[in-house]
């Protein structure tokens, strides 16, 4: 699933591309019909003829303005991607890598919305679990507020870290990391990777880490995001910016999907992928304690 890394550089992408653009259509694909909101004819409604004011995220949800009432939220879910085609071809690609981005609409194709300038965005997703929804102010507000603060807001400090570890003392920290209401944007992915860098087992419980280790992690968990972002993300094996330049964080991973692999860090411990309720976990047995 993209994580906050990922989705932030959609919206950096986007950002520059659709902003004050005007919708002259839209399309939904029979079978997602139930996956945009309130409803296909409302959604349709509520963006042909608008325009883009503004492009924004929280966590992995991405958030395009259309008024000052009302905006599309879109999440990509497991395998969401968005793909924008401008009319030089260069395109902008985000999300869950999906084969031959520049031959669509594909039969993941979900969502088109063409502009009046012949640009096109469009939305696949392979097994249908994410969403788009037109949302007023109240809703809008209702779905952020499940959301804690990000590792790259001004006010995520330690001080703020360590009061939210005071407050979930029983948990494992890998649980308490992806828990989105404690901090949003973390997953699988920076989660292992930051706990790897702090040198703390996932399964620990939370209480259980000494003020030090609480530092530490704290100290990788917002340099890990930082770079990561930096770096374009993780799943933009088929990223193309609005320059046409690529990049991503894959090559700089040292835990996640290196299952069976020689620790890079110790060179003693090998790389184990363990179940921890119903997500995974990757870690060095051996230097992470």
């Amino acid at each position: 699933m993209p994580e906050l890394p990922e989705v932030e550089t959609i919206k950096r992408g986007l950002d520059k591309q659709i902003i004050n653009k005007r919708i002259s259509k839209v399309s939904i694909e029979k079978s997602f019909i139930k996956k945009v909101g309130p409803s296909a004819n409302a959604f349709k409604k509520a963006l042909e003829g608008k325009t883009i004011k503004n492009v924004a995220r929280r966590s992995k949800l991405l958030m395009f303005e259309i008024n000052k009432e009302q905006s599309l939220i879109v999440h990509l879910k497991m395998t969401g991607q968005l793909v924008y085609r401008p009319k030089n071809n260069k395109i902008v690609v985000g999300g869950h890598p999906i084969a031959g981005p520049q031959n669509l609409p594909s039969k993941f194709t979900r969502v088109t919305i063409q502009f009046a300038d012949k640009t096109t965005l469009f939305f696949n997703d392979v097994r249908k679990f994410g969403f788009l929804k037109i949302v007023d102010r109240k809703e809008l507000n209702e779905a952020l507020s499940k959301y804690g603060r990000e590792p790259i807001d001004k006010d995520f400090n330690f001080p703020h870290f360590k009061s939210l570890i005071d407050k979930s003392p029983r948990k494992k920290v890998k649980s308490f990391l992806l828990e989105q209401k404690i901090i949003a944007g973390l997953g699988n992915i920076y989660a292992d990777e930051s706990l790897f860098v702090a040198k703390v087992n996932p399964e620990r419980r939370v209480d259980s880490l000494t003020k030090s280790e609480q530092k530490l992690l704290f100290v990788a968990i917002v340099e890990i995001i930082k770079k990561a972002i930096k770096y374009k993300g993780t799943t933009f094996s088929d990223y193309v910016n609005a320059k046409g330049g690529k990049g991503n964080f894959q090559k700089h991973l040292q835990v996640y999907g290196r299952n069976k692999l020689e620790c890079l860090r110790c060179k003693k411990g090998i790389i184990t992928k363990i179940k921890l309720g119903s997500r995974s976990a990757s870690f060095c047995p051996i230097c992470q304690k």
